[in-house]
C-alpha cells in the first residue's frame, strides 16, 4: 500500500481497524434487537440502546459490481469493486479479488484480507 493510501483511524473506527490487524471484521450490534451496522458509528442507528461489537461471519452475497479504470492512490487500475450484503445484514463496499468471467449479482462471496504494510489490512471479497 502506498504512503498516500495509509489508513488513519478515527476515535470511532479505531476498534474496527485494530480488529482488522488481527483478521477480524468487526460489526457493531444493537444489543436489544441483534441488528448489525457497518461502518463504525458513534451512535446506534436502530435505537437508543447500547452497541456491542461482534466479528462478522465473512460471508455475503454480491449486490452490484463495477470496474474502476481511473488510477487511485494505492491501487493499480483497472480493479473491480462491489457492494456485498453480509450474512449479518449490512451492505459493504469493497474491492473484489480473484474475479472470474461471469461474476454477477447474487453470487456468494467471502471475506479476504489484502496483504500490505504493517498495521491495519484492507478487507476485500472474493467468490465463495
Amino acid at each position: 500500500m502506498s504512503e498516500q493510501a495509509k489508513i488513519r483511524p478515527s476515535d470511532v473506527s479505531q476498534g474496527f481497524w485494530q480488529g482488522a490487524t488481527q483478521g477480524a471484521f468487526l460489526l457493531q450490534r444493537d444489543a436489544a434487537t441483534g441488528r448489525t451496522q457497518f461502518y463504525p458509528r458513534p451512535v446506534n442507528i436502530f435505537g437508543e440502546g447500547p452497541l456491542d461489537v461482534q466479528p462478522a461471519s465473512g460471508g455475503g452475497e454480491l449486490v452490484a459490481l463495477t470496474t474502476v479504470r481511473t488510477p487511485t492512490p494505492g491501487f493499480e487500475s483497472p480493479y473491480i469493486v462491489g457492494i456485498v450484503k453480509l450474512d449479518e445484514g449490512p451492505r459493504v463496499f469493497a474491492r473484489l479479488m480473484n474475479v472470474q468471467e461471469g461474476l454477477a449479482p447474487g453470487c456468494k462471496m467471502k471475506l479476504v484480507w489484502q496483504s500490505g504494510d504493517a498495521g491495519p489490512r484492507l478487507f476485500a471479497f472474493e467468490p465463495a
